[in-house]
């Protein structure tokens, strides 16, 4: 019997996604149970869960995960965990520590996926695209704990909308939907953007620094993405 391709099994993702979903449930469950937590948690949680699965199987198809996507789907249920708490922001400003270890967790992941990619060989288009993706969704959810903190005006939002702001922009001037090249600019500045957000949600932060740093950042990514889609629109008329 000649063995079957990996590509020809199908639902080879499903027993991580299902495990992911397992630990995600506990984790939000055991936080809303131990800490009197609203009932949306966990439903909330696990509805940006599915969200999250379905975009990574649409980019990664039936193939099993690589161990650096694991190490990305683990980050993501940081991610998700932050997203689900969002209910309780309101009672969790007076101990922030919670969505601080967890944003600060998430944060010092990310290049770990792409140091095991790497170190095992196993680099894949659609790996880099999830991290990607990633990053951008665990900026805005930053962002938005900033909001529900109350430690700083609406205005915040525009760090995690920055980059679908400018997805939105591509389906209006096919220029902008041009492919960009490796920038190492834009990765520094992404970094940036996670520990600077981390920082401003961090237990005994002045509240008067986090307006200030939160502008420091929404203008230095907002440069990133000016530059980047000047480069785009100039290639796009030549």
């Amino acid at each position: 019997m000649v063995p079957r391709r990996a590509a020809d099994i199908p639902w080879l993702i499903l027993p991580d996604l299902l495990v992911a979903a397992i630990v995600l449930t506990a984790a939000a469950g055991g936080l809303r149970l131990s800490l009197d937590l609203p009932v949306g948690v966990l439903p909330l949680a696990l509805l940006a869960y599915a969200a999250m699965a379905i975009m990574l199987w649409r980019l990664c198809g039936n193939r099993p995960l690589t161990p650096a996507d694991r190490v990305t789907l683990g980050r993501g249920l940081l991610v998700m965990l932050l997203i689900g708490l969002l209910p309780a922001a309101g009672g969790l400003r007076e101990e922030p520590v919670l969505p601080f270890a967890l944003a600060l967790t998430a944060v010092l992941l990310d290049g770990l996926d792409g140091f095991v990619a790497r170190r095992l060989d196993c680099v894949t288009q659609a790996g880099a695209r999830f991290d990607m993706e990633l990053d951008a969704v665990l900026l805005l959810v930053l962002s938005v704990w900033i909001v529900q903190m109350g430690l700083a005006g609406p205005w915040v939002l525009g760090i995690g909308a920055w980059r679908y702001v400018f997805i939105l922009a591509g389906r209006l001037r096919p220029e902008l939907r041009r492919p960009l090249a490796p920038s190492q600019r834009r990765r520094v500045i992404c970094g940036i953007q996670g520990v600077g957000l981390a920082f401003c949600l961090a237990p005994g932060v002045p509240m008067a620094w986090v307006p200030i740093v939160a502008a420091a950042l929404l203008a230095l990514l907002s440069y990133s993405f000016l530059v980047d889609a000047a480069a785009s629109w100039q290639a796009g008329n030549r």
